[in-house]
C-alpha cells in the first residue's frame, strides 16, 4: 500500500459529513394484533397442539416489542400455561466486529450510515487508482455500488437499499445521486444554491437534504414522484442548517449564527430547541420519531475534562465554517460539548455534563449513542448507561430501532490536553475502521 494511498483516504475523512436516515418503522403491534390471537379452547383435537405452538410465538413476539415499549402484553387464555425464556435487557450481550471490505482492493473509509432497521449500511472504499465508490452491505455482506461523478460518498439508506449521496463533478462542483433497482441516479442541482447534501431517503424514495450558498441555507427535497428535475425547497433561505431528517420529514439542526439547536416540520413551522441551564450553545445532529440528539455547549468548569466537538458532529469542505465557529469556543476552552437528548414531543431536554462529546444516534425509543474517552456507550430513556464492547475509540454513528444492531468507526482521540494543532491531526487521522456491534 503506497504512501499516497493512505494520503488519499487521510484527505477524505476529513471531508465527511455526518448524516443519519431515520424512515418510518412498520407497526407491527397492528399486524400481530390483525394476525389475531385464537383464545377459545374449543378446538378440535387435530388442531389443538398447532393451536399451542401459534399461541406461544406470538407471546415471545409481544415481549420483544414490550421491550422497546411499542406493543401491548397479549393476554394468555385460562387453562393454559406457556413458558419462555426472559428476553436478555437492551444490549446486554453485545459483539463487535469490523465490517468486511468488498473484494476489491482498497481502504474502507466515511462514515457510515444505515437504515432503522440495521438490515443496510453504506460507507466508501478508496482504491489505489484514487477513485472512490460507495458500498452497501446487506446484512454484513458488501457490494460496490456504480456511481457517478468523483469522491463518491454515501449520506443516508433506506429499509429497502435505496442510497442516497454525494460525489464532485470534474471541477469540483457539487454532485447528488441516489442508488436504486442497480442503477446510480444523477439528483437535479438546487438552483442558485453551491451545494446541496442528501440528509435522508424516506420509504417512499422522497430524498431530502440541504443546500446552501455561502451563509444561506435552505432545506430541499427531491420527489421520487418526480423525474428528479425539480427540487423543492422546504424552509425559506435563511441561517437554519440540516443535520438530521426524521421519517416525518421532521428536520433538527442549527440556526444563527450563534448555533442554537433548532427542528422545523414538513408544514414548514419551526422551533428553537431548549438549552439546559448554563449551556451556549447546542445542536440536534439526529431525529427519529419524536427524539432528538445531539450536544450542548458548557462553560468548561461545568463539563468534563477533554470536552470537544465531536469529529464527526461536523465534517470536512464546506462545513468547516461552523467547526471553526465552534473551535473558537469549544476547542479553545471556553465550552465544552456534552451530549444532549430533546423529546419533541414536550420540549424536555437532557444532558449528561459527565460526558463529554456529542449524542451521535437516536432510535424510535430514545436511546441514544454516545463516543466517549472510556469508550462508547449507549444511554437508556431513562438516562441508564450501559457500556458497548469493543474498542475505547469506536464511534456509533447509528443505532437500530429495535436496539440489537448499530454500526459505527474508529476515530483517534488525541491525548488529553494537546495542542489544537495536534487534536487535528488525530481527527484526520489513518484510513478509517469501520465496526458493527450485533446486540
Amino acid at each position: 500500500m503506497t504512501e499516497q494511498f493512505e494520503e488519499r483516504a487521510d484527505d477524505v475523512r476529513v471531508l465527511l459529513e455526518t448524516a443519519h436516515v431515520p424512515p418510518a418503522n412498520a407497526d407491527l403491534a397492528r399486524a400481530i394484533e390483525a394476525g389475531g390471537v385464537v383464545r377459545r379452547r374449543r378446538r378440535y383435537a387435530a388442531v389443538a397442539a398447532a393451536t399451542v405452538f401459534a399461541l406461544a410465538g406470538t407471546a415471545a413476539i409481544g415481549q420483544a416489542l414490550d421491550r422497546v415499549g411499542e406493543g401491548d402484553r397479549l393476554d394468555v387464555p385460562i387453562g393454559e400455561t406457556l413458558t419462555s425464556t426472559p428476553a436478555p435487557a437492551p444490549f446486554s450481550t453485545c459483539t463487535v466486529e469490523a465490517l468486511p471490505s468488498p473484494a476489491a482492493d482498497g481502504l474502507l473509509t466515511g462514515q457510515v450510515v444505515a437504515d432503522p432497521t440495521g438490515k443496510y449500511a453504506a460507507a466508501s472504499l478508496v482504491q489505489p487508482d484514487g477513485t472512490i465508490h460507495p458500498v452497501l452491505w446487506t446484512d454484513g455482506l458488501p457490494r460496490v455500488l456504480p456511481t457517478i461523478g468523483e469522491n463518491a460518498q454515501p449520506r443516508a439508506v433506506n429499509s429497502a437499499g435505496v442510497v442516497a449521496g454525494t460525489s464532485s463533478t470534474d471541477g469540483g462542483g457539487a454532485l447528488a445521486w441516489v442508488f436504486r433497482d442497480g442503477h446510480a441516479t444523477k439528483l437535479a442541482p438546487v438552483k442558485g444554491y453551491e451545494w446541496w447534501v442528501p440528509l435522508a431517503v424516506d420509504e417512499r424514495g422522497d430524498v431530502t437534504g440541504e443546500a446552501w450558498r455561502g451563509m444561506r441555507f435552505t432545506v430541499v427535497t427531491w420527489s421520487r414522484a418526480e423525474p428528479f428535475d425539480g427540487p423543492v425547497l422546504l424552509t425559506k433561505p435563511g441561517d437554519v442548517r440540516g443535520s438530521g431528517v426524521g421519517g416525518d420529514g421532521t428536520v433538527v439542526g442549527t440556526r444563527g449564527e450563534g448555533t442554537a439547536p433548532y427542528a422545523w416540520h414538513p408544514d414548514g413551522s419551526g422551533r428553537a430547541l431548549d438549552l439546559p441551564p448554563g449551556a451556549a450553545a447546542g445542536q440536534a445532529l439526529a431525529v427519529r420519531g419524536h427524539w432528538a440528539a445531539g450536544w450542548v455547549g458548557l462553560p468548561e468548569e461545568k463539563a468534563p475534562s477533554g470536552g470537544q466537538v465531536a469529529p464527526r458532529a461536523q465534517s470536512g469542505e464546506p462545513d468547516r465554517r461552523l467547526l471553526d465557529l465552534l473551535g473558537k469556543t469549544a476547542i479553545g476552552g471556553k465550552l465544552a460539548t456534552v451530549p444532549a437528548r430533546w423529546d419533541l414531543r414536550t420540549g424536555e431536554v437532557k444532558h449528561w455534563p459527565d460526558r463529554a462529546m456529542a449524542a451521535t444516534a437516536v432510535n424510535a425509543s430514545g436511546w441514544i449513542a454516545v463516543p466517549g474517552d472510556a469508550g462508547p456507550t449507549v444511554i437508556s430513556p431513562a438516562g441508564e448507561a450501559t457500556a458497548l464492547p469493543g474498542p475505547v475509540d469506536g464511534y456509533p454513528t447509528t443505532l437500530s430501532d429495535d436496539n440489537r444492531r448499530l454500526y459505527g468507526e474508529r476515530v483517534p482521540q488525541a491525548p488529553e490536553g494537546a495542542a489544537p494543532a495536534t487534536k487535528e491531526r488525530a481527527l484526520k487521522g489513518v484510513a478509517t475502521e469501520l465496526l458493527m456491534w450485533r446486540c
